[in-house]
């Protein structure tokens, strides 16, 4: 008899063809998506299209790790979540190797969560080591959570895949100072009654008007440091943007950076700049380092903070304390981060 006249027989060659119908359907996506990454490095959004397929995705796997490795912090965290999610376990030492602290606290609490998913049973010493000294709580809970989901004594909480990318982002939240002490100016740094007798020139978008558009402004800064040839300036307008400027003596001009920008200081051998914002469902928040470039300057990232920065400047004992939505810290020259434990510092 033949099995596909029968019902039974009709329904098992529906679903060989229909689950071979998906498993095209689902390779071409990815083939579309791995070439979409080639030609936009940055495309974090493709690599979370690809974390939605799980599995299905897996032989994208290679593309990922290479994206360990890149230039934007941001692409990174991604790349390490993605890797857990669709499964890649040939990924496993790449992602042990993030472990190592670094500049960006947020590669290693992702790494520990893909290596958590994809249950690395030789990732655990590694995983003990951060749960036991990193300096960031929530990267040790990461850490000690990912142990107990290898070894079956938890699991993670079912949601959305894409929620995953976005979990770093208050982890920290307990954390948040409600005060702060008395911070003293730094070398260099200029007082508000300064700050509040100087402008510069900034690009803001003007929601007054229909249809909006950018307009010239004067801006008044809220932090500035002392330069040879002039002033480093910066400002915060929340969800309307910033910037950091380099003003010469002679009035002329040079925007260096266009973000959320709190604080300016030097430490050690550095100019830091101290940026972020805490806005809707994000935050984020990031110390670049200064550093002449020609007639001007130019920045690059340094290290990634807890969060938002509220405020920052110098304790009396000579140490950076940096208030975030994520916790306080104190920053060495080095950039080695410590927690601000508040209980010891004096309140304002």
């Amino acid at each position: 008899m033949d099995l596909g006249s029968t019902p039974s027989g009709r329904v098992s060659a529906f679903l060989r063809g229909f689950g071979t119908w998906v498993d095209g359907a689902h390779s071409a996506r990815v083939q579309e998506l791995i070439e979409r990454l080639a030609q936009r490095p940055y495309d974090d959004f493709a690599v979370r299209d690809l974390a939605e397929l799980g599995p299905h995705a897996r032989h994208a796997g290679g593309v990922l790790v290479e994206h360990l490795a890149s230039e934007g912090w941001d692409m990174r965290i991604t790349a390490a979540l993605a890797l857990g999610l669709i499964q890649y376990a040939e990924a496993t030492d790449a992602l042990i190797a993030q472990l190592e602290d670094g500049p960006d606290w947020r590669r290693v609490h992702a790494s520990a969560r893909a290596l958590g998913l994809l249950y690395a049973e030789r990732a655990i010493e590694s995983l003990e080591r951060i749960a036991a000294r990193h300096w960031y709580p929530p990267v040790k809970e990461a850490a000690s959570q990912a142990v107990r989901v290898i070894r079956g004594e938890e699991e993670y909480p079912a949601g959305r895949t894409n929620s995953v990318f976005f979990a770093h982002e208050h982890a920290g939240a307990s954390l948040t100072a409600t005060s702060r002490p008395f911070l003293d100016l730094g070398p260099d740094e200029l007082p508000a009654v300064f700050l509040a007798q100087r402008t510069y020139s900034a690009e803001v978008f003007d929601m007054g008007e229909y249809p909006s558009r950018v307009k010239k402004r004067n801006q008044r800064p809220q932090c500035g440091l002392r330069v040879s040839d002039g002033y480093l300036l910066g400002a915060s307008r929340g969800e309307w943007g910033g910037e950091l400027v380099h003003q010469r003596d002679d009035a002329t001009e040079t925007h260096i950076l266009y973000t959320h920008v709190v604080g300016i200081h030097r430490l050690g051998p550095h100019i830091i700049v101290a940026t972020g914002l805490a806005h809707l469902g994000g935050n984020t928040g990031r110390l670049y380092r200064v550093f002449a470039q020609g007639e001007t300057f130019d920045v690059e990232p340094w290290r990634q903070l807890p969060g938002a920065p509220q405020g920052s400047g110098w304790l009396a004992d000579g140490r950076l304390y940096i208030s975030c939505f994520g916790g306080a810290v104190l920053v060495s020259p080095e950039g080695d981060f410590e927690m601000a434990d508040s209980g010891m510092l004096p309140a304002k």
